[in-house]
């Protein structure tokens, strides 16, 4: 499953605004989101089918994305691009989609993260003005901005098994990576990108994979919020009750708003203007 996948919503020319989710390191378009990471489309219960259709009750039509790219761990398990690359792949595709004739939100998952701040960087530097200007917000699920030890970790113990590009551009603190949140936190308000951080208190095979420092992208007045679940977890709601599922509906629900309905024809009361007759010299009554 590659490339900008419908999920829900997308075919309404009419919809108010696009939600698109975008997976990490060795994420799927499907799987990553699924509580049973499902990699199929039989099964659509899941958020991103949620938030559509909670949505589409109070009012509000958007189109549910979720873009799959090959994002290997290691060149035995599949291939990978750089991150730049994989940009100019989003970048295109969002194109084509004609994403960016409405308000934009961008729901991200680990390494996600890194390639919207990636996109958004190239959009600004090729005036991609379409998507600069309707992307309102973007939500950061562990997301390492500063880059993760399990990454070092991984090229340490895995020289037999030949990781890939992705693996060495999430070191921790890669000047990449710094320069690329620098950039971020510059922009992010002449953009005007609101943010939303939620990050895993609970290790994955007993490692903290995004620890509570790097996924913070040190956003002024930005409050990561902890989330009792780990690195794989925290992507996957299991019901609507779920806090990362209520928060990110609310934050959708902010910036994508309902187009004002008109009355329509049988509805519209004609009112005569009132007029006010004053004597006239020159024109007696």
């Amino acid at each position: 499953m590659l490339g900008l996948i419908s999920v829900s919503g997308c075919e309404n020319p009419h919809r108010n605004g696009d939600v698109i989710f975008i997976h990490g390191l060795a994420g799927h378009a499907w799987g990553t989101w699924h509580p049973q990471d499902r990699r199929d489309r039989s099964d659509c219960d899941f958020w991103l089918t949620w938030l559509q259709e909670d949505l589409t009750n109070e009012g509000i039509d958007v189109g549910v994305w979720t873009f799959g790219y090959d994002a290997a761990r290691s060149q035995f398990s599949g291939s990978a691009m750089p991150r730049f690359d994989q940009a100019s792949n989003l970048l295109e595709s969002l194109q084509v989609r004609k994403i960016g004739e409405r308000p934009v939100i961008f729901v991200t998952h680990s390494m996600g993260g890194l390639l919207v701040k990636e996109v958004l960087q190239a959009a600004q530097n090729f005036r991609r003005q379409a998507i600069i200007e309707q992307t309102k917000g973007i939500v950061f699920l562990s997301t390492p901005h500063r880059g993760s030890h399990l990454a070092n970790l991984i090229e340490h113990i895995s020289i037999l098994a030949q990781t890939t590009v992705n693996v060495k551009e999430l070191r921790e603190h890669a000047p990449e990576l710094r320069s690329l949140n620098e950039w971020y936190q510059q922009n992010v308000d002449n953009l005007e990108i609101d943010t939303k951080v939620f990050y895993e208190t609970q290790p994955t095979a007993g490692i903290l994979v995004v620890n509570e420092d790097s996924a913070n992208p040190g956003i002024l007045h930005v409050k990561p919020v902890a989330i009792a679940k780990d690195h794989n977890q925290i992507a996957k709601p299991s019901s609507k009750e779920d806090l990362v599922y209520l928060s990110v509906k609310q934050f959708v629900e902010k910036h994508i708003k309902p187009r004002p309905q008109l009355p329509s024809n049988d509805t519209i009361v004609l009112q005569r203007p009132n007029f006010v007759i004053t004597e006239n010299p020159h024109y007696p009554l």
